[in-house]
């Protein structure tokens, strides 16, 4: 069995924006429970110069996305809702989702004979899949952990089987839910 680019990119992405949208829930939860706003979250940032939790979620869902259009060339369709409750960032999160969920492995045939440059600069050049193992997954790993982060300092009961999704797909009966491999 090969592991191909998709294998790589799109189950990884929809699982880990799953489990972003679980914590997300479970803050909303915790937030009403405790009787304070969730929005005081969503400004949230664990230091000045870092980007607020709604930024930390917008940056992960966009990052799967703008991967996912650069290597199948299929475009998603535009988020226009405003996004300033939790209950908007989980929408955001899963209409990112939800494209990843229209793309077929067939449509990265030929990705891995080209190559990408890495934004903003655009002055790197990268294979398709160092692209996806040196830039994608890592800028978006960077983004799902911040979010996590911010939402543990400020007190809500998440913990590392939430952040993995062990919980969530272990109550669904999935062993290896979110990837083919």
């Amino acid at each position: 069995m090969s592991v191909g680019l998709y294998d790589v990119t799109v189950p990884v992405f929809i699982r880990s924006l799953t489990n972003l949208a679980s914590l997300l829930r479970k803050a909303g939860y915790q937030a009403a429970l405790k009787g304070y706003p969730a929005a005081l979250l969503l400004q949230s940032r664990l230091y000045p110069d870092m980007y607020e939790l709604s930024l930390q979620i917008k940056r992960a869902a966009d990052i799967a996305r703008e991967t996912i259009e650069l290597y199948s060339g299929k475009n998603s369709v535009s988020f226009v809702e405003e996004v300033v409750s939790i209950e908007q960032h989980i929408a955001y999160v899963n209409h990112s989702i939800s494209y990843l969920l229209t793309i077929a492995p067939r449509q990265f045939e030929g990705v891995l004979e080209q190559s990408f440059t890495l934004p903003p600069q655009h002055d790197e050049r990268y294979t398709s899949l160092g692209y996806a193992l040196f830039y994608a997954l890592p800028n978006f790993y960077f983004h799902i952990t911040t979010a996590y982060n911010i939402l543990r300092h400020n007190g809500v009961e998440i913990g590392k089987q939430d952040y993995l999704g062990l919980n969530l797909y272990r109550n669904q009966g999935f062993q290896d839910a979110g990837s083919g491999i």
